[in-house]
């Protein structure tokens, strides 16, 4: 009951326009997986605590995110353009397909660094810079990251499965348990890469 009061709480809030980073800072330990928000354009979530959140399809144009804490958060398919993520700290999130496709280079960056056991399967990320980003456990299978600039990046357990690569920069990276399956290699810089304990059973 108390989580349907809450969610309840949160829908309306919500869907009135009123819904700041004041009301929903705090522990929403006792959240459920089944509260959803459609529509919250410019909201103000600063520095807020969401868990087992369903954002997908959701408009959040122009939100301000920045310092949130992200638990089980599904923001497939949800419309994030202009949304600050700076300081953003994410677990489980899931971003998957094209959700990233219209976010700033700057955006794209603040929203997968340091995020722990991510869904980015099948985003495009080509071409963008993501120097000296972390992920841990991470899902990247068949993403896009052709020619995108990876050096300094530590990559720890993510899956890479069948990832395009092409012409990706990866000097100086760190690939730490991570499954390379099925990825070609063959065009790709790794002088000064650090591999330990990962898949290579790929085309090289």
């Amino acid at each position: 009951m108390r989580i349907f009061a809450v969610c309840l709480a949160c829908l309306i809030g919500c869907l009135a326009g009123t819904l700041r980073g004041a009301a929903v800072a705090g522990n929403y330990d006792d959240w459920g997986s089944n509260c959803v928000i459609t529509n919250s354009q410019n909201v103000n979530l600063r520095n807020a605590q969401l868990k087992c959140i369903d954002l997908r399809g959701a408009d959040l144009r122009g939100a301000d995110l920045r310092g949130t804490d992200l638990v089980g958060v599904d923001f497939d398919g949800a419309r994030l353009d202009g949304v600050s993520f700076d300081g953003m700290h994410g677990k489980g999130v899931s971003a998957p397909d094209g959700t990233l496709n219209a976010l700033s280079n700057e955006q794209v960056r603040a929203f997968i660094n340091d995020c722990v056991g991510c869904n980015f399967a099948r985003a495009d990320l080509r071409g963008r810079n993501l120097t000296n980003i972390k992920l841990t456990g991470a899902n990247l299978a068949d993403a896009n990251l052709r020619g995108a600039d990876l050096r300094g990046v530590d990559f720890i357990g993510v899956n890479l499965a069948n990832a395009q690569l092409a012409h990706a920069k990866l000097q100086d990276a760190a690939l730490v348990g991570c499954n390379l399956h099925g990825v070609d290699l063959s065009s790709v810089d790794f002088t000064n890469v650090r591999m330990t304990g990962d898949n290579f059973s790929n085309r090289l």
